[in-house]
């Protein structure tokens, strides 16, 4: 049987703990406060970025691995024992990482590589690493596992409420939720990740109030017709008791078999800002 590695990158916001559980590679993004570079989850944590965010007077911005740097993870895990890699990234519309990969596999052509695009972010990736690390541990082949990362990542619903769209804008994360810049007064605009990989809009709601029905009713809607169990996650900045309650209402509300609670990582802050709010929803 084939010993198989999974690769991600630290836009997943998965923790330390559940990295060391499933034995998952995390390559890290890079985050630039002026001059000063900080790989995300290893020379910044949470808390510490966004007290620099709040003090900094001019924006982050990040950067995506090197192919250098995955060709280097990629070299170390086959040579310490591991016959192919699965290597999950964010959503190639939204980051340049799923590219760097690309390049780095393609400087191992006799490797047993494999880049999947999750067309996602934070936990939606996080959520289809995990599931795919578990088929792994269980005893899938390489190609069944990567035949359900895809699979995984064309079944899940992303649905996140933001303070304002200035952090996504002036990141060039936007994408199609454009429309939404200078409609909205006093109100939390409602974005997914589509079908394609981008952010776009669902909606917009008029205070903090709103912003939890309207989560539990956009999952209901990506559930009608579906029958099985669904695995959640929600994800937060700096909004850890929000995050508990959206967490124990989707469990109730839902056929939910595993959650998680994840806190954002630097390089999704830089995008979203502090106060950011969501959930993750996918289909087994």
């Amino acid at each position: 049987m084939s010993k198989i590695a999974i690769v991600t990158d630290s836009t997943a916001d998965l923790s330390p703990d559940l990295v060391a559980a499933h034995g998952i590679t995390v390559v890290p993004l890079n985050v630039h406060f002026h001059e000063e570079v900080f790989k995300d989850g290893i020379d910044i944590d949470t808390d510490s970025f966004f007290a620099k965010l709040k003090d900094s007077t001019v924006p982050p911005r990040t950067s995506q691995p090197s192919p250098g740097d995955f060709h280097k993870v990629y070299k170390t895990l086959l040579g310490s024992g591991y016959d192919a890699i699965i290597s999950i990234h964010i959503s190639k519309e939204l980051s340049g990482t799923f590219q760097s990969a690309t390049i780095a596999k393609s400087m191992l052509p006799e490797e047993n590589i494999h880049i999947v695009n999750s067309k996602s972010a934070s936990m939606g990736l996080g959520v289809i690493v995990l599931k795919t690390a578990e088929l792994v541990a269980a005893g899938a082949t390489v190609e069944d596992a990567v035949a359900k990362a895809e699979h995984y990542s064309n079944s899940q619903m992303i649905i996140f409420a933001v303070d304002t769209l200035e952090y996504l804008h002036r990141n060039g994360r936007i994408g199609r939720a454009a429309k939404l810049i200078g409609s909205l007064l006093s109100v939390k605009p409602m974005l997914t990740v589509d079908s394609d990989g981008f952010v776009a809009p669902l909606g917009k709601v008029r205070g903090q109030a709103k912003v939890i029905p309207f989560l539990v009713e956009e999952a209901k809607r990506f559930l009608e017709d579906y029958n099985g169990k669904i695995d959640i996650a929600v994800l937060h900045g700096q909004e850890p008791k929000l995050a508990e309650e959206i967490k124990q209402l989707l469990q109730k509300e839902l056929p939910v078999e595993k959650a998680y609670i994840s806190d954002i990582g630097s390089v999704i802050g830089t995008h979203t800002g502090p106060g950011v709010v969501g959930t993750i929803i996918q289909k087994h």
